[in-house]
């Protein structure tokens, strides 16, 4: 939670619980007073990583002038990276509230196993497939909700354990083996189909975006969700409902796993192991890339599709040059690090 000179952190977890303005005023009163060098170092703080990812557009768009800028590579872009934007998305739920969710990429490769598992080997529709699906992964994300607020154990260790029992349970239902038979086309379509010349699985992840949005940014419960990452202690005094909003910050993540694991077996055309695993770190890098935009050391939607968007663009442009795959992800390692020294760095900064 970003914190700011004129209030102490109790103070704005308190008005943020309420749903009181004041907050987002109060900082820009700051900002203003801070003057000059000031003014200058927040605004480069803030939109710094949007002045990157133009900088970026520009350069791979010079040195690949008529592909890189081409509309069927930013639609394929755009297709590649809608399963990351889901999750990156879900994640930002729960760490707005100071919690890790481990088990994303595991529920996310456990969903495409159940739901292709379901169409092909079962011969059910792929509809009814999806839904249960879906319902299957908000049971395990409720599940791991009521375990981690039950037990007071870190969520760290209780999604690492839960995600290697879904690892466990994948492997025991696919054997390891690619599946690729009986699955309907238009099941694939929602993968690799468009309407109206957008990409369905873009389509999708932005009113999944839009929807946790809405949540975070427009209701009551998203603001409390805040002030508990803000200060769980005043959020409880101010009579927030802690345990029941920290559990379901992982049911969002389960959400966004199960509809990630539909979107990249969709794109495929077919289960294969370790689909989701890759998308793990990025995932995360995205989300802490967010917290140096706009709101400072703060997870929120707008700032994670910032991020999800300069990653995707990185990599898109990296092999699009000729680089290798590996030095991708040796990128978005370094990234992660710099997002999270950089978030820390504005933490100190601002207070």
């Amino acid at each position: 939670m970003v914190t700011v000179e004129s209030r102490s952190s109790a103070e704005v977890a308190a008005l943020t619980a309420t749903g009181e303005p004041g907050v987002d005023e109060a900082e820009l009163e700051s900002t203003r007073r801070a003057g000059g060098d000031g003014w200058q170092r927040r605004v480069l703080a803030r939109y710094g990583l949007l002045g990157a990812l133009v900088l970026i557009c520009v350069i791979f768009g010079a040195i690949k002038p008529g592909s890189f800028l081409s509309v069927a590579n930013l639609k394929s872009t755009a297709t590649i990276a809608a399963p990351l934007l889901v999750l990156s998305v879900g994640l930002t739920v729960p760490l707005s509230m100071g919690e890790f969710d481990l088990s994303i990429a595991n529920d996310a490769q456990l969903s495409g196993a159940v739901v292709v598992s379901l169409m092909s080997t079962f011969a059910i529709p792929w509809l009814p497939s999806i839904v249960v699906t879906l319902v299957g992964a908000l049971a395990v994300g409720a599940l791991i909700g009521f375990v981690v607020v039950r037990s007071k154990v870190n969520a760290f260790i209780v999604t690492l354990g839960i995600g290697t029992v879904m690892a466990g349970i994948e492997f025991g239902i696919t054997h390891g083996a690619t599946i690729y038979s009986g699955i309907p086309q238009v099941y694939t379509d929602l993968g690799s189909g468009d309407v109206g010349g957008v990409p369905e699985s873009a389509i999708i992840a932005v009113v999944f975006t839009i929807m946790v949005w809405l949540l975070m940014e427009r209701t009551v419960a998203g603001r409390r969700m805040r002030a508990i990452g803000g200060n769980t202690e005043a959020a409880r005094l101010s009579g927030v409902r802690v345990g029941i909003l920290r559990g379901s910050g992982f049911m969002w993540t389960a959400l966004a796993a199960a509809i990630a694991g539909i979107l990249l077996t969709a794109q495929a055309s077919s289960y294969y192991p370790d689909a989701a695993v890759s998308q793990l770190l990025p995932a995360y890098a995205a989300c802490f890339l967010g917290t140096t935009v706009f709101r400072q050391n703060l997870f929120e939607v707008e700032g994670t599709f910032v991020g999800v968007a300069f990653l995707a663009v990185i990599q898109d442009g990296l092999i699009m040059v000729g680089v290798a795959a590996w030095v991708a992800q040796v990128v978005q390692g370094a990234l992660l690090v710099l997002a999270v020294v950089a978030s820390k760095v504005a933490s100190r900064n601002a207070g």
